[in-house]
């Protein structure tokens, strides 16, 4: 089902290194996969594991050594003190004599100089000789500082070393392949969960993308004994004036489905770091000592990002953030945080007691799921479709006969029933209203590797040629309750969704998506957004012909 294997990722013993911003496995071989380091950061993280005390990773390049310069120097100096090939007596005084300079000649063959202060002797102005053993242990003491040194880096999270994949996405927000080859889609990956003893769960999902980025049936996948917070994120992308309790209350109706020993619910945003903090002290009040806490939820949801926001309501725990980004899949493999990461946070701030030393915050990867309609996007397109930041709600006036296009992601056509109904959008994806035929006609020639008004897709006639024809996902029949209130959603996965406004005694749509997937009716999730009809948009001209 994926190229990467999470059951070795958890299992491998002794544990394989990690990358500590992504999870995955460290290796040297295929430079585009996932925990790819160059020759230059193995040998160096060989190097910081040397000063730890830890084995050496097998498959070091056999180009360079992972010593550390300075370990190296130290040990060179340790081994000539005890060598026995160095000068005899006569050798090194036959030399001192055939020295030029008279006062250099007298300060190696040890004769006082009137006048001279050796640095290593100030109080008494005689050279200092040092002992073997003295030197020896003065080495000793160079390693110890410096060992020392590389533990109290890592300990403050500096230093890191991270796959060349997450510095791409760090400092240029781009993988350097396909990025759904990386992610899991199996949520089967999960049932470890249900072998061990004693965690809390943390199930997170994205309020954009409801009931998309619910795992149905979760409870039969990790266990429904475990004590389960149920988290939804990404508060920040609705508009400001919505009702949070309202909201709170249709988001618990689609929480059955999921058949958890749910605790709580909570509505945060982790970006912004709204709700985080009453978060973390319900954690801290439910958590048994030494629990162990797993995040777990769909690809994209922002579990990484609730981590990071965790941490930096921490002390000092912004230093050990993991990788967060828009590309789902940004997670391979279990990372784990050591809960005294989080201080004051998730343990006192005093420290973690002694309970609390061995138990860790694992971020497990995201679940993707091959119904969202983000799967037919590449790396670019996804900026174009996934919402980053808060959503204003356009309400336009749909037309008997009329088409509503999300580029070439979705459509709406209304075949039966009034004149016009309002409609309400939350998406980042222009609109574009046309005539049905016409829409037909902008889909044919988007077939055809014509670029046309519809983004995304973008990029040249191959990819539009490639790009999934949009197929019937289902047709609806419904009646208008309120003239303006909303009566459903008409959700795309993973693009937003449409509330459909209107008193009219029945109404008939039909809906397209890629292959005709990821598209489902819900209740209305913000019933009383619609306010009136927007002005023109420069999206809404009318179709080329």
């Amino acid at each position: 089902l994926q190229k990467y294997s999470y059951a070795t990722s958890i299992r491998s013993t002794p544990k394989s290194p990690q990358c500590p911003t992504c999870g995955a496995a460290f290796q040297t071989e295929n430079s585009g996969a996932p925990g790819y380091l160059n020759e230059q950061k193995w040998r160096q993280m060989n190097q910081a594991n040397v000063v730890k005390g830890l084995p050496e990773i097998e498959g070091t390049s056999e180009s360079g050594s992972t010593e550390i310069p300075g370990l190296v120097n130290a040990k060179a100096r340790k081994v000539s003190s005890n060598n026995a090939n160095m000068l005899s007596d006569e050798e090194y005084k036959s030399i001192v004599s055939n020295i030029d300079d008279p006062e250099l000649q007298a300060v190696f063959s040890g004769e006082k100089i009137s006048g001279f202060v050796d640095p290593n002797d100030m109080q008494t102005g005689e050279p200092k000789v040092y002992s073997e053993s003295e030197q020896g242990a003065k080495i000793d003491s160079f390693d110890t500082l410096l060992a020392a040194r590389v533990r109290r880096r890592a300990e403050q999270g500096r230093d890191r070393i991270i796959c060349q994949r997450c510095y791409s996405l760090k400092h240029y927000s781009r993988v350097d392949r396909p990025w759904k080859e990386d992610v899991v889609s199996d949520p089967r990956v999960l049932r470890f969960l249900q072998h061990k003893p004693s965690v809390m769960i943390v199930v997170v999902c994205d309020l954009f993308d409801i009931p998309g980025s619910l795992i149905p049936h979760l409870g039969d996948i990790i266990g429904a004994r475990h004590p389960v917070v149920l988290v939804a994120n990404k508060a920040d992308l609705l508009p400001k004036d919505y009702h949070e309790q309202r909201l709170l209350m249709w988001f618990k109706r689609f929480a059955k489905s999921l058949e958890l020993n749910i605790q709580a619910i909570h509505l945060v945003s982790a970006l912004k770091n709204l709700g985080v903090r009453e978060l973390a002290a319900d954690l801290t009040t439910r958590r048994r000592p030494g629990q162990n806490i797993y995040m777990v939820g769909r690809a994209n949801v922002g579990k990484s990002e609730l981590i990071n926001a965790l941490l930096r309501i921490s002390i000092g725990g912004s230093a050990h953030k993991v990788l967060a980004s828009h590309v789902p899949g940004t997670t391979m493999g279990l990372s784990g945080i050591p809960l005294r990461r989080f201080v004051k946070a998730l343990v006192p701030s005093s420290g973690a007691q002694s309970h609390d030393r061995q138990a860790y915050l694992y971020d497990t990867p995201g679940v993707f799921s091959n119904k969202s309609i983000i799967s037919y996007l590449t790396n670019e397109e996804l900026k174009l479709a996934v919402c980053r930041k808060r959503m204003k709600p356009f309400s336009f006036i749909l037309g008997l006969d009329q088409s509503l296009m999300l580029g070439g992601l979705g459509r709406i056509d209304l075949v039966e029933g009034p004149s016009r109904i309002f409609v309400t959008i939350y998406s980042t994806i222009r609109p574009h209203f046309t005539r049905i035929k016409r829409a037909d006609d902008l889909i044919q020639r988007m077939q055809a590797g014509e670029k046309t008004i519809l983004q995304p897709p973008v990029g040249d006639a191959e990819r539009l040629k490639w790009f999934p024809r949009q197929e019937l996902a289902l047709e609806h029949e419904f009646e208008g309750l309120h003239k303006q209130h909303a009566t459903i959603d008409v959700v795309f996965a993973g693009i937003g969704w449409v509330a459909i406004n209107g008193l009219f005694p029945r109404a008939k749509i039909q809906v397209f998506s890629p292959f005709g997937t990821g598209v489902c009716v819900r209740p209305p999730m913000m019933p009383y957004e619609f306010k009136q009809v927007s002005p023109h948009m420069s999206s809404q001209r009318k179709t080329p012909s």
